[in-house]
């Protein structure tokens, strides 16, 4: 700031007494430069917001750099830590509420709702749900909806040594299979946000979301939840889409 410490030597005239300084001989002082002091290094600490990258990421970036010889291999350990960190993080914390529903002799419903919905949330998808079963040709001027639910988890604290997404599956088709021993419905039509893959089919069928199921007897439909197609309508054309199937087997029956 410009501001320069002035150290009086002598006493000066008319001024309090200063305290007694020692000065050594200017022989005695060194400057000492900038480039002689050692600055500590300070450790680099990684943010909550940044992610540190994974060993895996790491090693695929050098091997850009390497030759295929000097690449080092990733042990069956890392492999497998790997694949079970990231099944921990997708299985934790599951939760979702569905509302079942007999229609007729041959057609159940499925949805999925939020767990927060409103009573008036529930009346826009129960409108919903009535326009959708009347395009698939089902009588609806007469048709009382009457629920059943099924809330996930079953009790709060729940655990199993399945795994949560693996005991919540489990769960649910004991749910579906109950009701389809006692109902004997031969469609399933589902509308589904988060048990997507918890009731997606097979690999071996040529529509993973319309096949026939052999837990439960019957063909089973999956499509958006009523929800998702009241927040976002341009689904409404999707959704359309993937009920034909039902549909053709509806005005068969």
């Amino acid at each position: 700031m410009g501001l320069a410490i002035y150290y009086p030597r002598v006493n000066l005239p008319g001024a309090k007494l200063s305290p007694a300084y020692e000065f050594g001989d200017d022989a005695d002082l060194q400057l000492v430069g900038i480039s002689q002091t050692k600055i500590p290094e300070v450790g680099r600490q990684v943010s909550h917001s940044e992610k540190p990258q994974a060993p895996v990421q790491r090693l695929a970036k050098s091997k850009s750099n390497t030759k295929d010889e000097d690449k080092p291999a990733v042990t069956p350990e890392e492999t497998v830590v790997t694949k079970a960190d990231s099944s921990i993080e997708e299985s934790s914390d599951l939760r979702f509420a569905l509302r079942y529903y007999k229609v007729s002799e041959t057609v159940a419903v499925l949805d999925e709702y939020p767990l927060q919905q409103s009573p008036d949330a529930a009346q826009e998808s129960e409108v919903l749900l009535k326009n959708i079963l009347k395009a698939l040709g089902i009588n609806v001027d007469e048709l009382q909806l009457h629920s059943e639910s099924f809330i996930w988890p079953l009790a709060e604290g729940f655990t199993s040594n399945a795994g949560d997404t693996v005991a919540a599956k489990q769960a649910l088709q004991g749910f579906l299979l109950g009701c389809g021993q006692k109902d004997g419905f031969q469609n399933l039509l589902v509308f589904a946000g988060l048990i997507d893959d918890l009731l997606i089919g097979p690999d071996s069928e040529t529509d993973t979301r319309d096949y026939k199921t052999q837990n439960f007897d019957c063909f089973l439909t999956l499509t958006h939840s009523l929800h998702s197609m009241l927040s976002f309508p341009q689904l409404k054309k999707d959704v359309w889409h993937q009920l034909q199937a039902l549909r053709t087997r509806i005005q068969e029956n």
